[in-house]
């Protein structure tokens, strides 16, 4: 039985596809400060345990950004030696990289001023996974970013990553890098009232206007799920699938802990 039609939804807004955003503390603490940075350039580092929503926030807001003034740079894959990581960077921003390390060096840093100061774009580079950015590449970010003898910013990079990331930086071989960056914020995830809100926003931009869950099963959706709002989308999902099937008009604490089994392996 399809589900949707079952509870009179027009879509999943649960799935992780649905632009749907809900403005959490975590979502107007980021955007704050993430506003801040594409105003005065440089390093930002966003940390987050998985499925706080730190990669919804961030592509929200990226998508809310003006492509005539930021041009956004994703960089997923983070395990590489400093030749290929320049290499992503100069593909990034449309170059045919360079054969040595300084050449390569070079080319980004030249035409990143280009983008900055003749076309007027920002570029922004962010690079998802950065808890696996060895040493190296942190120094060759301060590098990268130093312009005029460290006078100018023309570029915005941004660190996203587990909360390991921001526990290694605080060592003390990388207090150079440090002390570059912009911003830094954890996204913590929804505490228990904030999570109620957040489900019951969801069910509201689906068309849903009577209760689907009742709330003690709410409140066991909530536990389960911890502070993953990835984890909580999913348990959702799998009981609207199970109680469509079961025909159950109101979903139940049953139907929770049947949906949080199923799910026990992902």
């Amino acid at each position: 039985m399809d589900y949707l039609m079952y509870y009179g939804m027009t879509h999943n807004p649960f799935d992780k596809s649905v632009q749907t955003v809900i403005k959490t503390i975590d979502y107007k603490e980021l955007t704050f400060r993430l506003n801040y940075l594409i105003k005065t350039l440089g390093l930002g580092v966003v940390t987050g345990r998985p499925g706080a929503g730190k990669t919804i926030i961030l592509r929200d807001f990226v998508r809310q950004l003006d492509p005539n003034q930021y041009r956004v740079n994703y960089i997923p894959l983070s395990t590489v030696s400093v030749s290929d990581f320049y290499d992503q960077l100069a593909v990034n921003i449309g170059l045919e990289p360079a054969y040595r390390k300084a050449q390569k060096f070079r080319q980004i840093q030249e035409r990143i001023t280009e983008m900055h100061d003749i076309e007027r774009v920002t570029p922004i580079f962010i690079i998802d996974e950065a808890q696996y950015l060895n040493g190296a590449i942190l120094d060759e970010l301060m590098l990268i970013t130093n312009f005029d003898m460290d006078a100018q910013k023309k570029c915005v990079v941004i660190l996203a990553g587990l909360p390991v990331l921001a526990q290694r930086i605080q060592r003390p071989q990388f207090e150079a890098f440090r002390q570059r960056i912009a911003i830094n914020y954890q996204v913590i995830g929804m505490e228990n009232e904030e999570a109620v809100h957040y489900v019951n926003d969801k069910f509201k931009a689906a068309g849903v206007t009577s209760p689907i869950i009742n709330k003690e099963a709410v409140q066991t959706i909530i536990k389960n799920a911890g502070e993953s709002i990835r984890r909580l989308d999913l348990i959702i999902t799998q009981c609207l699938i199970l109680g469509a099937n079961k025909q159950q008009k109101i979903i139940d604490n049953e139907t929770v802990f049947e949906a949080n089994s199923e799910l026990a392996l992902l």
